[in-house]
């Protein structure tokens, strides 16, 4: 599974010089990349705020995050985002709507997959130092994009030193908008149904099917 994870306290313990920080921080990077790798499924609950340079307000929400592949289900009180791999469904209750679409595979798009794929390729590492997230010892990368086009400015990482597990990430993207998401409850390789990443309308709820044909 190729899901590079992607809390409310952490203090810093060490600080690397920035030469080998960097190099250290590449080679933990690559860890994490092939740990993800190997995981078939994943499943934990979340916080998620979100920060603007344009904005005082902070934006929080929580929920469930499932990923299994290139399938995932995200539900929050507000919204629920659900795939199979080649569907994929967005109820928002408050709208009382679905929309139904091909699965999205532009790297652009904001979804789970964007947030915990592929790291090591197309970040690279500025900084790493250790600190203590939740009471258990974390290595903090802070990456910078390889490429002027990358969705994110800047990401910072906290990885779980024991598994190389990412428990909390914060990324900015080029609209100035500040996405922090601390991971609880974290299961790896739990037993899922392929059914928790089918979605069923709820009944008298609008049906707007994107799809092609």
């Amino acid at each position: 599974m190729r899901h590079a994870m992607i809390a409310t306290f952490w203090c810093a313990s060490l600080l690397l010089a920035p030469s080998t920080a960097a190099q250290d921080g590449a080679a933990l990077l690559r860890d994490v990349q092939q740990t993800y790798d190997a995981l078939e499924s994943l499943q934990a609950s979340f916080t998620q705020t979100v920060t603007s340079d344009f904005s005082r307000d902070t934006t929080r929400m929580e929920g469930r995050l499932v990923l299994k592949e290139s399938k995932y289900r995200v539900e929050t009180e507000a919204q629920v985002l659900v795939t199979d791999g080649t569907t994929s469904w967005v109820y928002t209750p408050a709208d009382s709507q679905v929309v139904v679409n091909n699965a999205e595979r532009d790297p652009s798009t904001l979804s789970p997959e964007t947030f915990f794929t592929d790291y090591a390729e197309r970040y690279d590492v500025a900084d790493t130092r250790s600190a203590r997230h939740n009471g258990t010892p974390h290595a903090v990368l802070t990456l910078t994009p390889k490429e002027s086009d990358t969705l994110f400015e800047d990401v910072t990482l906290w990885v779980r030193t024991g598994d190389r597990i990412v428990t909390r990430l914060q990324v900015t993207d080029r609209n100035g908008s500040t996405i922090t998401i601390n991971l609880q409850d974290i299961q790896l390789n739990p037993s899922l149904s392929d059914s928790v990443f089918q979605f069923d309308p709820p009944a008298n709820v609008e049906v707007v099917d994107l799809r092609a044909g």
